[in-house]
């Protein structure tokens, strides 16, 4: 009852003879089995309405049945990623395209799909490895400064030069 009411908060109003539209969802292993409903304005008189689910592959598109309250539902199932959605409703001759809306626009929750078209990251997760190469160039960058940055000792003052009787010695240059 609660999820019915969130849906319909959530539903997104169409222009054209699209009126409210909404979606929910519920997993099904890796996938989610999503219901779609649009009301359609009974004055179009449509002969068919589907749904187009757009993803970087193409797009996919699913029939859409009528309802008595005037409204026209599907179910489907589809990995779990946010997509762009369109409804077109037809009749002899005519068809009439909706806006670009997503699927959390729709009202599914954003917890069961995932952001990108990507697949899920694994344990070898190259930002694993992004963050550890950082850390290491940082380490490396500090260790440098380090260097630098260190005052170094003072050379040793020479020391006179001393004999084999332990006398110093002068060292005249001749001419």
């Amino acid at each position: 009852m609660i999820a019915t009411l969130m849906a319909i908060l959530a539903a997104a109003t169409l222009a054209g003879p699209f009126g409210e539209a909404f979606a929910d969802a519920v997993p099904d292993g890796d996938y989610i089995r999503v219901t779609v409903q649009v009301v359609i304005d009974p004055s179009y008189q449509a002969d068919y309405v589907v749904v187009h689910l757009l993803n970087p592959e193409g797009q996919e598109t699913f029939p859409l049945g009528p309802q008595p309250d005037g409204r026209f539902s599907g179910e489907f199932t589809i990995l779990p990623f946010n997509r762009a959605v369109v409804f077109e409703v037809g009749r002899e001759g005519d068809f009439v395209q909706s806006q670009v809306v997503s699927l959390l626009d729709l009202g599914l929750e954003a917890e069961l799909l995932q952001t990108t078209f990507g697949t899920a990251p694994s344990s070898d997760d190259p930002g694993r490895w992004g963050w550890l190469a950082l850390g290491a160039g940082s380490l490396a960058a500090a260790a440098l400064l380090g260097w630098f940055l260190i005052p170094k000792p003072a050379p040793p003052t020479p020391a006179g030069l001393v004999d084999t009787a332990g006398d110093e010695t002068v060292v005249i240059e001749e001419p």
